[in-house]
């Protein structure tokens, strides 16, 4: 079972109130439909202990502690075909993929994946509007992002990458928010699996078990975690706002990496990655104009301040 970390209840943040003294509720739902779920402020580990295993270099040299000093919402689900299409109708937008025609899709006819025409229209296997979006580069993401600040008046953003592993632990000091082991992913997270390998027998790194779902699955197929947010491990990458930062010891609050163009970090692994790369603490580091069928991302929203 996941380790969770505990302590006194505060009893200020057992209910938070807005700036007119309002009660801020737990779980909204906004002009698209998007569920979106309370992150109340708190304090985690964040990165892995050396020896926890399939640890990756970036996710140390050491954890240290950081500090979320602000509440905010995060989506309950990675943002859908379905509403990034409402998104791209309304803007109108056209996301980098389709602009030059260089995506990555897969061929059933080779079973192999290849780059070509594909993009979130058109990716050489099925998904409904409940999927979540791939092909998007971390530019279509802010973009979507934009445009619905705009559309509703308030400030929606990618998470940083601080408070996307804080929502995804949930409290949790584990390598995944539901246990230490790859079999602890079974029921929890679509990642590489026997039905992946049938449609691509190159999946070497694929696990053993089927569940079900060779590419995306809709979202919230899976269990949530602690904190009610689902796909935090495998389904869809997803982009965070901030570049990588070197990991730092002492007590560290609201960090985020400096702004670049070369690089930008995702989070939380795929449908077509192994479990190693689906942690808490991994970090995919990738230029932002990147574009895979493994690529999507979820929005939070911030809260007005307090006056």
């Amino acid at each position: 079972p996941p380790r969770t970390v505990t302590g006194p209840v505060d009893e200020e943040k057992k209910t938070l109130k807005g700036p007119t003294g309002e009660t801020i509720q737990d779980e909204i739902v906004n002009s698209l439909g998007m569920k979106l779920k309370l992150i109340k402020p708190g304090t985690f580990l964040m990165g892995s202990p050396k020896d926890e295993e399939g640890r990756s270099d970036n996710e140390g040299p050491r954890q240290h502690e950081v500090e979320i000093t602000q509440a905010f919402y995060m989506g309950v689900y990675p943002v859908t075909k379905g509403q990034f299409a409402a998104f791209a109708k309304a803007a109108p937008y056209t996301t980098e993929a389709e602009t030059d025609g260089k995506g990555v899709g897969y061929n059933a006819s080779t079973k192999k994946f290849e780059s070509g025409k594909y993009s979130w229209r058109v990716l050489g296997f099925a998904q409904a509007d409940d999927h979540p979006v791939v092909e998007a580069t971390w530019y279509d993401a802010k973009a979507f992002c934009d445009w619905l600040s705009k559309k509703e008046g308030k400030t929606y953003e990618l998470p940083t990458e601080a408070e996307w592993e804080y929502a995804c632990r949930a409290g949790t000091t584990t390598r995944f928010w539901c246990g230490d082991t790859d079999a602890s992913l079974k029921g929890n997270a679509n990642i590489a699996d026997a039905s992946l390998k049938e449609k691509y027998p190159g999946a070497s790194w694929a696990v053993a078990w089927n569940d079900e779902y060779p590419f995306t699955s809709p979202v919230g197929s899976f269990k949530p975690n602690p904190w009610g947010l689902y796909d935090m491990h495998g389904n869809v990458w997803q982009w965070c706002a901030d570049v990588p930062r070197p990991y730092q010891e002492g007590t560290i609050k609201d960090p985020k990496g400096k702004d670049s163009a070369n690089s930008r970090v995702l989070r939380g692994g795929s449908w077509d990655r192994e479990p190693r790369l689906c942690g808490s603490a991994y970090r995919e580091v990738q230029v932002p104009a990147l574009r895979v069928d493994g690529y999507g991302f979820r929005v939070v929203l911030r809260l007005p301040a307090r006056t």
